[in-house]
């Protein structure tokens, strides 16, 4: 079988591709078409898989300028990856979204290649909910975004794939490794590898203005950028952050999975990926939506778990008055409370997303193998 996977601009979009290729790797021929530019440029290649890229612009929601670099770049990329997929000759083509999605599943649709669609965010991108009517089957992974897909031919709630090490880190050893005890209560604060200023902020003038409990640990990851401008505001406000034992500040956590396993209430953005791993873990979360997202789909992401009793939502604007303070106290405070929740986020998760999404692969496989066998083209 060969495959072609297009998806780009963000982590959520390009590692549900990478989980997926790597499923197929032993069996398939697989390329990624995006952009070098872009997080796919440098996080497909080091998984292994050729990327070959295209030329896509983000779709302007004004009217200016930029919609004509929009539709040239469009029509470019439908341009490159026609050619590029006539030569490869795909069974199938994966799309995880994001714009530069659009010119290579155009360039499907005139080649009558067998599109699949993921959809991570309980809010679809645009380029999934217009190209939905020529796919075979959307994977969505969230129940809510099916009814964005009325005119789809097919929709399947799979999950999203989540890496492995996140959904197998054993909680014990990961709360050995990280010298926790049986009573401790750990807090993990991330609001992505960019950080998010506002969350930062909040978290500071929680830690100066509050007792913490002797019990209760805080791991509060800054995001690169921010760090440093997170060590001088406790500065400004006359604190030394290496005093507070129970801090552990960083500007990146490389072993993610770790710590997800060892935490017992996240505070952090909605993303979907961010979502899927707390979900898999089983973790009671704050959530606080970043406020321009594209078409706010953290807030919908957000929404699901907080209507499913799994999280609280907490407004960005919000973080200025004090309310996360008080939010994580009330939690942390209430061992009941926060189990309930622990238990509705693990009902939440997906542990076999990359096997539902590859049983699709393989039925639209056979579907067009058949068709082949008995002399016809079904197209999309």
């Amino acid at each position: 079988m060969k495959i072609a996977i297009v998806g780009g601009g963000t982590g959520g979009h390009v590692y549900p591709g990478i989980a997926v290729a790597r499923a197929f790797k032993e069996k398939s021929e697989i390329i990624f078409l995006g952009q070098k530019d872009k997080i796919e440029g440098e996080e497909v290649p080091k998984a292994g898989f050729k990327l070959i890229p295209i030329s896509a612009s983000p779709i302007s929601r004004r009217l200016s300028f930029s919609l004509f670099r929009t539709g040239w770049n469009l029509l470019r990329g439908t341009f490159q990856s026609f050619f590029i997929l006539r030569k490869f000759r795909p069974d199938i083509i994966l799309g995880t979204g994001g714009y530069v999605a659009a010119p290579a599943l155009l360039g499907a649709v005139f080649l009558k290649i067998p599109i699949i669609l993921h959809e991570q965010n309980a809010f679809p991108s645009l380029t999934n909910r217009l190209l939905s009517r020529r796919a075979r089957v959307v994977c969505i992974s969230f129940p809510p975004a099916e009814k964005f897909f009325p005119r789809a031919n097919k929709v399947v709630l799979t999950g999203n794939p989540v890496r492995p090490e996140v959904t197998n880190y054993c909680r014990e050893k990961a709360r050995e490794e990280l010298g926790l005890k049986g009573e401790d209560r750990l807090v993990l604060i991330a609001g992505g590898s960019q950080g998010a200023k506002s969350l930062n902020t909040a978290v500071v003038r929680w830690l100066k203005n509050n007792e913490i409990k002797k019990d209760w640990k805080i791991v509060h990851s800054t995001g690169k950028k921010n760090y440093q401008d997170v060590i001088n505001y406790y500065k400004k406000l006359g604190v030394n952050p290496k005093e507070k034992k129970y801090l552990t500040l960083a500007p990146y956590i490389e072993n993610m999975a770790q710590f997800l396993a060892a935490s017992d209430l996240f505070v952090g953005r909605a993303g979907a990926t961010t979502v899927s791993e707390i979900i898999t873990r089983g973790l009671p979360a704050i959530l606080i939506p970043y406020p321009y997202a594209a078409e706010d789909h953290q807030t919908a992401n957000a929404r699901y778990l907080e209507e499913n009793k799994a999280a609280i939502i907490l407004p960005d604007e919000e973080l200025e008055e004090g309310k996360l303070a008080s939010l994580v106290e009330e939690l942390l405070n209430d061992p009941k409370n926060l189990g309930k929740m622990s238990k509705n986020s693990s009902n939440l998760g997906w542990k076999d997303s990359i096997e539902k999404i590859s049983q699709e692969i393989e039925s639209v496989f056979r579907e067009k193998k058949r068709g082949k066998e008995g002399g016809e083209d079904h197209g999309n």
